[in-house]
């Protein structure tokens, strides 16, 4: 009995000790300590990368798991910082706008002369303002979500049968290639399955891949990867790897299109393009590696298929033209005078094909064409039924869009503007007050300008009426936003150039249009945009206009060009000085060269600043007095009274890439210079800041992982405007949406001949 009672004594001392040795929060999962400040570092580093992918994959809770583990780690960090106000964004996204706005306003009043201030503010108007239409947001929400349409061209009915949200719902873009598996178990992108019943997707192969694509038996799955082709074993039921994967064959065979199996999945079709052929189609047997050649042209080919009935192989040339070709080789057959082939059917009566993005279906046995023209609201076809009485299209829940974008200048992530309209930032103009940023949107045939307040509120349209043309092109707005700038083509390559007066405040034009510079040659010379060729003066009443090569001035009131240089060079890219009266430009010599020059605004003798042949941008100090280059790798002033050079970023010791750095800005009080560039090639554009004294130097909008251009200091200096382009999510779910075939052709447009 002793000895019993010992042992249990013995047991409960362990116990003790275990638990006086390991942290508590162990025991429930919590973040268990780092052994320095920098595994601390690190581990943060990883939570808040792993909370960003799932942010993207709409797990909002687990992505907030992530977050507070940051913040415990480093709980007065700025990594900190900005994981609390993305579990206010995260709370936002979910609709719970109350948590969200508690999330902000504990950012703000903890933290509030830090660099995630100024963007938080943002977001507390932004969450006050979707509170006010939460109503109205319900009702949408609620009207839209349908299970089946008709479309009202055709009266077709389309049924949807699949939603993918949260980790399943990755698909941006289609027709970029997804693959059904044969048995429809699964959906292969790229190298993603995605279980259609139960299971979270998995990555197929631990390696890069790309265009993966199921074998008819379903039993192997193809891919392109790390220069070649490759093939893996894979079990129909669960659509996990069943062994290694293996390379069939080395080079860069990849060309926008998935290699197409035989029926009997034995054999893949492909174009070839390793060192020996770059052009013609081949087989290539999965057992042994044999390759045989099917055509023999040495003429660009592409998105080789193999026909259901293994006798035929369609593909398309260089020109857009569809051939058929025996798999035995011989003679091919062009079918189609302009596609892109994408699929057969399972019963090898058709084909489906591209002409742009519209689609089409090919009749083999007579030949015919036949347009098929889907709602926008059931996306792009993807895939046929087993039976082929079905055809499938997806719609993600992404828009490949272009995006408004504005970041602190002190730091902190970036915010985006007029996320609910349809924009074309690329240039844009901010407001005197700093308040609001004007730029176009609309679709390609009915744009207009925009008003969008940066603190949120209703957008407004600035109303256009301009009598001497109906359609106005290449606009610009003058700085103090009292006038627009638009052309008018005359059909011989030359524009005619009118100014009319707006006011912001009453959102329309407040005067007629008056013609500033007539015959203006758009297209001679290096063809540069009308926003490089046309500059306004800072006080908006005065106009830089290249044309022929030389630079005129004219008045923006009443228009009166007068040119201000004669030379047989080429003058490019005028921009005015502050204080409006200098204007720096380019002459190219014509042999790879460009010198840098200053001209009197009011004309007389050109000044050269620098002489070199890679310098790309230039900007203006405020104070008039000295140009910010980029040339030889370095960011210089050169002072343009006595032509003194200082150097104040070099940008290889910074590991930027020195040849891709442009859109060099001054700030408004002259204390900073801000840029983009890449720290590698194949890294997204990063904004960079650097002190113009002292030389600090940070990245902005560190958290915006897209392409961005085009940035812009608003004239209070606190914030930079950029657009930036990507896969946007715009709606809550992807779907897959069939329709039958018969009634689609039936009901659908007539058929047209080849």
């Amino acid at each position: 009995m002793k000895k019993i009672s010992f042992l249990i004594l013995a047991m409960c001392m362990s116990l003790a000790i275990v638990l006086a040795v390991e942290p508590t929060s162990a025991w429930f999962g919590a973040v268990p300590p780092a052994n320095s400040a920098e595994d601390a570092d690190k581990l943060a580093e990883g939570h808040f990368e792993k909370a960003i992918e799932l942010l993207k994959q709409e797990n909002y809770q687990e992505a907030i798991v992530e977050y507070e583990k940051v913040i415990k780690l480093l709980p007065k960090s700025k990594i900190a910082q900005d994981a609390q106000y993305w579990i206010g964004q995260s709370y936002f996204r979910m609709g719970q706008l109350d948590e969200a706005l508690s999330i902000f306003e504990k950012l703000i009043e903890d933290y509030p002369g830090s660099a995630i201030a100024p963007v938080t503010q943002l977001m507390m108007a932004r969450v006050q303002q979707e509170k006010e239409n939460k109503k109205l947001r319900a009702k949408s929400d609620a009207t839209s979500d349908k299970k089946v349409i008709i479309d009202p061209k055709t009266g077709v009915k389309y049924t949807k049968t699949k939603t993918f949200t949260g980790k399943k719902d990755v698909i941006e873009y289609v027709p970029s290639h997804i693959c059904l598996s044969p048995n429809g178990k699964f959906l292969l992108y790229h190298k993603l399955v995605i279980p259609l019943k139960g299971e979270e997707p998995f990555d197929l192969v631990d390696m890069p891949a790309e265009c993966g694509i199921w074998s008819p038996d379903g039993k192997k799955v193809a891919f392109y990867s790390e220069g070649g082709i490759w093939v893996i074993p894979v079990s129909p039921e669960t659509g996990r790897p069943t062994g290694p994967s293996k390379k069939l064959i080395d080079g860069n065979h990849w060309y926008q299109s998935p290699v197409s199996w035989s029926p009997d999945s034995e054999r893949i079709v492909f174009k070839r393009g390793d060192k020996e052929t770059q052009s013609d189609i081949w087989t290539l047997s999965v057992k042994d590696g044999t390759l045989t050649q099917i055509t023999d042209d040495h003429i660009w080919k592409g998105h080789a298929l193999w026909s259901p009935d293994g006798k035929t192989i369609a593909y398309v040339c260089r020109d857009f033209k569809i051939w058929l070709v025996s798999t035995k080789g011989g003679k091919p057959r062009k079918i189609i005078d302009y596609g892109r082939p994408y699929s057969w059917s399972p019963d090898g009566k058709w084909i489906f094909f591209y002409r742009g993005l519209k689609p089409h279906l090919f009749r083999v046995a007579d030949e015919r064409v036949f347009d098929i023209a889907p709602p926008d609201e059931v996306g792009n076809f993807f895939s046929w039924s087993s039976d082929g009485k079905k055809m499938l299209f997806y719609r993600p829940s992404y828009d490949y869009t272009v995006i408004l974008k504005v970041v602190s200048a002190s730091g902190g992530p970036s915010f985006q503007l007029g996320r609910e309209l349809e924009l074309w930032p690329y240039f844009h103009f901010w407001s005197p007050d700093s308040k609001m940023i004007i730029t176009e949107g609309g679709d390609s045939e009915d744009t207009t300008f925009w008003m969008i307040p940066l603190a949120g509120g209703e957008a407004l349209q600035l109303e256009l009426d301009v009598s001497v043309v109906d359609k106005l092109q290449r606009r610009s707005m003058s700085p103090d936003c009292e006038r627009l700038l638009f052309l008018v083509d005359q059909g011989d390559g030359t524009q005619d150039l009118y100014v009319v007066p707006i006011s912001l405040e009453d959102a329309r034009t407040n005067g007629p249009a008056v013609l500033v510079f007539s015959g203006w040659d758009s297209l001679s010379g290096l063809r540069l945009r009308t926003q490089w060729n046309i500059s306004w003066s800072p006080d908006g009443r005065k106009l830089a206009v290249v044309n022929w090569g030389d630079i005129w001035i004219t008045s923006a009131k009443e228009g009166k060009p007068v040119r201000i240089t004669k030379t047989p060079e080429h003058e490019a890219w005028p921009v005015w000085s502050p204080n409006n009266e200098m204007i720096v430009y380019t002459v190219n010599t014509g042999e790879g060269e460009q010198i840098l020059k200053v001209i009197p605004a009011s004309g007389g003798e050109a000044k050269k600043i620098l002489d070199t042949s890679d310098h790309s941008m230039y900007a203006w100090s405020p104070n008039s007095k000295e140009l910010a280059v980029i040339s030889k790798g370095m960011i210089s002033a050169i002072s343009i009274a006595g032509g003194n050079t200082r150097q104040i970023l070099d940008l290889k010791h910074q590991g930027l890439v020195e040849d891709h750095t442009w859109g060099l800005c001054w700030s408004p009080d002259g204390k900073h210079l801000a840029f983009m560039s890449h720290k590698e090639m194949d890294e997204p554009t990063g904004i960079f800041m650097v002190a113009v004294e002292g030389g600090k130097f940070i990245e902005l909008a560190a958290d915006d992982h897209s392409w961005k251009d085009r940035f812009f200091w608003s004239p209070d200096g606190k914030w930079l405007s950029f657009y930036s382009d990507g896969f946007v999510k715009t709606r809550p779910e992807g779907t897959i949406w069939e329709v039958d075939v018969k009634k689609l052709l039936s009901k659908g447009k007539k058929e047209q001949k080849k």
